[in-house]
């Protein structure tokens, strides 16, 4: 009898001695936080602005307009700035706000020669156009994998802008000059995309595009009060090409999911 019960104590110390060892190797449950964009972020950017500008120049005189000329220009320069948002991500959708402000080297030089029907009356014409600096406040609507972002945005432009028309026109070796210029702030629209990459928890990363149109505007290069003007019209777009880096305070608190 002894002998049976001994062997029954063993065996049932051997089953919880193996039960042991199996809850001894399941993991414990972690709960691990999902990245987020929801949050304000600060960055600064720089790349590259192009400008495409249709002009329109003539000469009017005595109720007549003469000298009619037509032409594009194709110039880049360097941009750098900064920016500011504040976005919400509800699901993969990423719902914000941008505004930035950004310096400009943009400047299109544009020269003419050309002559009138007597070859004794030669005109000389310079027009350029310069971009100083320009700023926008866009809506920002993107679609995210995880910690990769693809958006459109597009708001308000504004930017500040010179231009300038001379015409020297030789007419019998008599030197007639016409001078002027427009300096104001114009207000336009921008539109564009972009991609972005949180390579670190608060750290991200982005190549943008945008297109940004001013309208259009004229200005009048005078001669002499009542006599004749020389004017120019002037259609601005300019394209911007960029990358930037954010830092991104987060808000809230991250959602999390279960790793066993």
């Amino acid at each position: 009898m002894k002998r049976i019960l001994l062997t029954a104590v063993a065996a049932l110390a051997l089953v919880g001695t193996a039960s042991a060892a199996d809850l001894a190797v399941k993991a414990p449950v972690a709960f691990v936080p999902v990245f987020t964009w929801t949050g304000c972020y600060l960055g600064a950017n720089g790349g590259w602005i192009g400008g495409k500008d249709d002009y329109n120049t003539n000469n009017l005189y005595d109720g007549s307009i003469y000298d009619v000329k037509s032409f594009s220009s194709n110039e880049s320069a360097g941009t750098f700035g900064g920016q500011f948002g504040c976005q919400f991500q509800t699901g993969s959708w990423v719902i914000g706000g941008e505004w930035d402000w950004n310096w400009t080297g943009l400047k299109e030089d544009n020269y003419l020669r050309y002559f009138e029907d007597d070859a004794d009356e030669v005109i000389d014409h310079w027009t350029n156009k310069e971009v100083n600096w320009f700023s926008t406040a866009r809506a920002r609507l993107g679609y995210a994998w995880d910690r990769v972002m693809i958006y459109a945005t597009g708001g308000l432009a504004y930017a500040s802008y010179d231009a300038y028309t001379h015409v020297d026109w030789d007419i019998y070796y008599d030197l007639d000059q016409y001078r002027g210029g427009y300096h104001k702030n114009r207000f336009g629209y921008a539109v564009g995309g972009g991609l972005e990459w949180a390579f670190a928890n608060n750290w991200t990363a982005k190549a943008e595009f945008l297109y940004l149109d001013f309208g259009s505007f004229d200005f009048v290069s005078p001669f002499e009060p009542g006599y004749d003007d020389w004017y120019t019209h002037v259609d601005a777009k300019e394209y911007v090409a960029r990358i930037g880096i954010n830092y991104l305070f987060h808000t809230g608190a991250a959602p999390v999911v279960a790793r066993y």
